[in-house]
């Protein structure tokens, strides 16, 4: 299907940022959100041959059961992960959750849930509500690994899953993370996840403290110059031609070079959702949410909307966004 999207089902009325799959305006539970996504399907592993008709020792192929559609290749040390286990998972804290939405990208290789932890809505700032989202993901194709989190998440940006692999990777935010590789303890060590996934709650609320803090510092134009010269340093490395082609015009990178520079500029001095609540604009908290807006609203050069807005949500889950992400939490933390 297009733009990696396989199939998925939104719940609370709200729309995915491709326009496909099925929106609910209430819920339901876990297993029957998965089965409305088509994400219930099992996975199988099955013997590779060679041209003369023999197996290759060491390898095995890993497919859907329901089509039969291989996902990867994979040594025999692998250990398959059942999206079963995603289930159980959610099971597993029912009472505390609200599914939000489960996906399924690539032909199957990412399978992906969100919910909404109970009651757990949180003010930065006074209006400005922060939710607690469960997210629990796993690929079949060794990209990535079986994985449930918290993750605070921005009202306006839910149907994004926000920055929570970005979040995850920070150190402050490990845990709040449980991460299991395809080997072969890992639905052994799934099984405990439901045990201690209680206890990893109650650290949530460090987290809320810390985008608290980002609140309370003020950050004037030239800090978030800086702030942003930090953020995108990689970006920012080497030097650039003023004129094209042209050795003689040529200096070191500076912010208006990026294609990003202005947009982000531009929310942080006001235009950005939620710079109408006192205390967003003029602090930390706005310098780093006018970053994560754009990677989560704007970025992309696809001249194809839909197409941005894949890539927008890959990159925030599993690429380089999460990573601009996490630092541009890290630098508004500790400005």
């Amino acid at each position: 299907m297009a733009h990696q999207f396989e199939s998925g089902a939104f719940f609370h009325g709200q729309a995915a940022w491709h326009g496909l799959g099925t929106v609910l305006d209430g819920t339901m539970p876990a297993r029957e959100a998965f089965a409305l996504a088509d994400a219930d399907w099992q996975v199988i592993s099955t013997p590779i041959f060679d041209p003369a008709g023999m197996p290759i020792e060491g390898w095995q192929r890993i497919a859907r059961a329901d089509t039969d559609a291989t996902l990867s290749v994979k040594a025999d040390s692998y250990t398959i992960v059942q999206n079963e286990q995603l289930i159980r998972i959610a099971e597993a804290v029912r009472e505390d959750i609200t599914m939000d939405a489960v996906v399924v990208l690539d032909g199957g290789k990412r399978v992906a849930f969100t919910a909404l932890v109970n009651q757990s809505e949180t003010d930065v700032l006074p209006g400005d509500s922060v939710y607690q989202y469960l997210v629990g993901c796993t690929s079949h194709d060794g990209t990535v690994a079986f994985q449930t989190m918290f993750s605070p998440i921005r009202v306006v940006c839910q149907n994004t899953l926000s920055a929570a692999l970005g979040h995850a990777e920070n150190k402050r935010m490990a845990k709040r993370r449980m991460s299991v590789r395809h080997t072969t303890n890992a639905n052994a060590i799934i099984d405990r996840l439901p045990e201690i996934i209680c206890f990893k709650r109650q650290q949530f609320t460090a987290g809320i403290e810390e985008l608290k803090i980002m609140a309370t510092k003020p950050c004037l134009a030239a800090d978030f110059r800086k702030y942003c010269e930090n953020v995108f340093a990689d970006q920012l490395a080497g030097v650039t031609n003023d004129k094209r082609g042209d050795k003689t015009t040529q200096r070191p990178k500076k912010l208006e070079d990026l294609a990003c520079w202005d947009s982000i500029a531009n929310k942080f001095n006001g235009e950005g959702i939620g710079f109408d609540i006192k205390g967003v604009q003029g602090t930390y908290w706005g310098a780093y949410q006018a970053v994560s807006e754009y990677l989560t609203h704007d970025a992309g050069r696809s001249k194809d909307a839909i197409e941005n807005a894949r890539q927008r949500l890959e990159s925030i889950w599993w690429g380089t966004a999460a990573n601009t992400l996490t630092k541009a939490h890290q630098l508004a933390l500790t400005a």
